[in-house]
Order: structure tokens, then sequence, then C-alpha cells
């Protein structure tokens, strides 16, 4: 078994207005599909979103694909939404490559500023080399990181977690004593303190769970 952590572009295609949504939108500063549920002519999707949510909402309610949807507030700047939608030609033929490949999709898929959307698949070597060469015209694939069965903690935690721990080592969060805060971190990151706290609860719940195989 291997586990790849891959990215896809779509230049010359609009996988669907969702992502368009997520990936090009000013008022979005970060987006994770964090759940999805695959029916055929539909799919529901739960999001976790950090921007502005009425120009969020304003748009969603505008895009004639979305049948349904409902969002859970977390903080200022933060919240959830859960999304049913038609499926497009690109992201059926998307989802049928990994329905279809034999792989397992083992981490949110997570919207980068550059307009791509990364997330890990897990499978046999065949099976990630057969869905590598599925990809849908008009669909770029960058394969970011290649890993074995054993825990890769690079390939485990998203680029935005890795970065807020790597930034919290080195400004001495994890120090004992702690010799800063999660608002140092927020400061270095650029961004609120809780979107820090919370990047960093969630690679620290990960690698612990991943450590103790729960």
């Amino acid at each position: 078994m291997r586990r790849v952590q891959l990215t896809f572009y779509a230049p010359d295609a609009e996988v669907h207005p969702l992502h368009t949504l997520m990936a090009e939108r000013d008022y979005v500063d970060a987006a994770e599909m964090v759940h999805w549920n695959d029916a055929g002519e539909s799919m529901t999707h739960a999001f976790y979103i950090e921007g502005d949510r009425e120009a969020f909402v304003a748009e969603l309610v505008e895009t004639p694909e979305v049948q349904a949807y409902d969002l859970t507030p977390v903080a200022e700047g933060r919240f959830y939404v859960h999304v049913r939608a038609e499926t497009t030609p690109v992201q059926r033929a998307m989802f049928d490559a990994y329905n279809e490949g034999g792989v397992v999709v083992t981490s949110t898929l997570e919207h980068t500023d550059d307009g791509g959307v990364t997330f890990e698949v897990v499978g046999t070597a065949e099976a990630l080399q057969d869905l590598h060469g599925a990809a849908p015209d008009g669909i770029e694939v960058d394969i970011e990181r290649i890993g074995g069965p054993s825990a890769d903690y690079e390939t485990l935690l998203s680029e935005r977690q890795r970065e807020a721990v790597e930034v919290a080592v080195t400004v001495g969060y994890y120090d004992v004593p702690r010799s800063a805060t999660h608002e140092d971190v927020a400061a270095k990151l650029d961004c609120a303190p809780s979107t820090a706290s919370e990047h960093l609860r969630k690679a620290e719940s990960k690698v612990l769970r991943t450590l103790f195989g729960e």
C-alpha cells in the first residue's frame, strides 16, 4: 500500500461552480471539503470555510447547481456549510476515477491559494498509477509526496496545519515551560488567534490518533 498526496488544477476546465467559488473568490480565505456523499447525479458536501459569510451565501444562492444548503457559524469569519448540488461532467469524471480505481481518499480536500485542491489517497502502486492517468481532459495532477504504509506526518497534515506546527515549534509554543502563546503563532501566520489555535488542535489530534492507532 502506498500513500500519495496530490494536487489537481483545472486551468482549462470548470470542475464545478462550487470549486470556482472556493478557489477564486477574494472573500474566501481558506476552504476545505471535510466530508462528501456521492449520489450520482448530485453530491452532498460539508465544507469548512474561513472568509466573508454574507458574500459567500449571496453567491451560493445564485448558483444554479446548488439544490439546498445549510450554514453553521463557528466564530467571526469561520463557518461550516452543508451543500447538496448537481454534479457537472468534469466533476463526475473525477469522482468516477476515484470510485472505480481502487483508491481511498484519506484526508480533507484543501483548496490552495493558487487555485488547486490538495488531498491524500491510499492504494496499491498499480491503482495509484491508474488514477494518475485517469484525470479528465483539462485537469492537471501534481504528485506532491509519496509515502509507504507507515505514518508520514508530512502528508498526514494539511499544508496550513504543517505550517502552523512548524511556526509553533520555532517560536517556543511547545517548549517546557511554554515560552509562546497561540497569539504569537497567529502573528507569524498572519491569521486570527482562534484560527491558529484550531490549526494546532487539528494537527495535534491527527498526529496523536495516528500514533496511538485510533
